[in-house]
């Protein structure tokens, strides 16, 4: 099972946001323990949703060592300028992915990059407040895409 995050650069409330994705992130794990099922966790590697998403992952696969699980970051550029980073995300994460972005232009990679992923997913963990944003577009994609989405 694929699961893909979505949120704002900024959390307002971090305790409730922390406590709800935790939970969210607990029940996927005992869900996929009982049925034996792996677990990807696509992550963006942006702002404070995606890095508490990806701590409370880590955090959470330490309680269930019988899970299958791998945390990917998902990288929207190969420049050599974002060399340095994604060594950084080498230290945090199972592996690198680069979608299938080559001919998209550097401005519109994010977005693209982002849609890949809920294309990819199976579910959706989003932390969205307000309707404009990258944050409120993917997850009006991830709508139109009939994803199941988990809000936080």
């Amino acid at each position: 099972m694929i699961i893909t995050f979505c949120g704002h650069k900024n959390i307002v409330d971090r305790c409730s946001v922390q406590e709800k994705l935790t939970n969210s992130i607990l029940l996927l794990f005992a869900s996929a323990q009982n049925g034996h099922t792996p677990l990807s966790f696509y992550c963006g590697g942006y702002g404070e949703f995606d890095n508490l998403s990806e701590k409370t992952v880590e955090e959470t696969r330490k309680r269930f060592p019988d899970v299958i699980c791998e945390k990917l970051f998902i990288t929207p550029y190969i420049t050599p300028s974002y060399k340095e980073r994604n060594e950084f995300m080498r230290q945090k994460f199972d592996n690198i992915v680069y979608p299938p972005l080559e001919t998209v232009p550097y401005r519109y990679a994010i977005i693209r990059r982002n849609e890949w992923m809920i294309d990819q997913a199976d579910i959706v963990i989003a932390h969205v407040r307000y309707s404009w944003g990258g944050a409120a577009r993917s997850l009006e994609y991830a709508k139109r895409k009939k994803k199941e989405i988990l809000m936080i």
